[in-house]
């Protein structure tokens, strides 16, 4: 196991940047997960820290020591592709172990790692097959257990998932999860599903355009968002991000929105001294769909709960939840519902907004305001 530090990094190709100035720092035994849309940076980033690309400037330590220039055999590295890139004439053990076999681990040594990791993972009834006989997801078990035989520093997963029925990346989500909690091993994670970073990251780096837009626990990234890129990429459905005007009344502070009939409310704001700047200027208020639901349902712990009429236009039955979609400041609002909710489109319906939750962003910069 060892710590993983990023300094300064840019990797370009000729002219074209396509990392710049990364820093990050994930600890011994971290679970570091890079996410962003595609095209990001996201992978290039992961395959410099591996040695399968070399960078441009910056540099790179794991476990303290920099491995900038090392190739990937000198970083004590293990990587699972999304492809599994499995040998298809040999077996299941014999794909484990051959990594083994090429550095001249002895036998029995050999015997013993295929068997701790094939129980680890659950794969003991598969051995003797080849990977043409197994699922998708046997086939990424197996992946790993290529991986995890090697008991390297860090282990990188380069979207491992992706090839997977929906069912079966929760399923394996969970897996990998239980891996990490098992094994403590650092972890450096790529994904283009937020969901997964969510879920599965101890620290979130997102990307955007080979920049990184914030680095931070999944709570941090997720309830106090840098900028509306990350507001808006991180979580399902995403932050509902909603044209205001500011009103300033000597100490108090509120935000007029204005609904699909063209009928104007204010939601007060407490705790935000920035924007009593933008005093009869638009900013975005950004609220989380569950932030914006059913009185009964809203969160009884928050001191701000603010009850308002809306029009809804359209209801979704999700099972566990109800959506209703709201137009606010002329843009469509998702609220989340309790199940049972009384919601009819086309009514007006009392909605509990839940202001501290709430963030608020400049319209140009799109910056957070504090």
């Amino acid at each position: 196991m060892a710590s993983l530090s990023i300094e300064n990094l840019y990797k370009s190709y000729g002219n074209v940047e396509v990392l710049k100035g990364i820093d990050l720092e994930i600890e011994d035994g971290g679970f570091l997960v890079l996410v962003g849309p595609s095209g990001c940076g996201k992978s290039t980033l992961l395959n410099t820290i591996a040695g399968l690309e070399e960078i441009t400037s910056g540099d790179i330590m794991i476990g303290g020591k920099s491995v900038a220039g090392l190739p990937p055999s000198k970083r004590d590295i293990a990587m699972v592709f999304q492809s599994y890139a499995l040998y298809p004439n040999m077996t299941v053990a014999q794909n484990i172990s051959f990594g083994m076999e090429v550095r001249k681990v002895e036998k029995s040594e050999r015997e013993a790692a295929i068997k701790r990791v094939a129980d680890m993972l659950q794969i003991g009834e598969l051995l003797n097959r080849k990977p043409g006989q197994l699922s998708g997801g046997q086939r990424q078990r197996v992946a790993m257990g290529r991986a995890l035989v090697r008991d390297p520093q860090v282990f990188f997963f380069d979207e491992p998932l992706s090839n997977l029925d929906a069912k079966l990346r929760v399923d394996m989500r969970t897996e990998i999860k239980r891996l990490h909690k098992r094994m403590g091993t650092t972890i450096v994670y790529v994904t283009h599903d937020q969901i997964e970073a969510l879920t599965l990251a101890s620290k979130i780096a997102v990307l955007k355009d080979g920049y990184l837009q914030q680095f931070g626990t999944p709570a941090e990234v997720y309830d106090d968002p840098i900028n509306m890129f990350v507001a808006d990429f991180m979580g399902s459905p995403s932050m509902n991000l909603v044209p205001a005007v500011v009103k300033v009344d000597g100490e108090a502070t509120s935000v007029t929105l204005k609904e699909a009939g063209g009928i104007e409310f204010d939601l007060p704001v407490h705790n935000v001294q920035g924007l009593s700047a933008y005093a009869g200027k638009t900013i975005v208020l950004g609220i989380r769909p569950e932030a914006l639901t059913d009185p009964h349902g809203a969160d009884r712990t928050s001191d701000q709960i603010v009850e308002r009429q809306c029009m809804v236009d359209v209801v979704e039955p999700a099972g566990s939840d109800t959506f209703s979609i709201l137009h606010l400041g002329g843009k469509q609002t998702i609220a989340r519902m309790r199940a049972n909710a009384q919601v009819t489109a086309g009514e007006t319906t009392t909605f509990a907004f839940d202001m501290a939750k709430a963030v608020f962003f400049d319209q140009e910069t799109t910056l957070r305001i504090r």
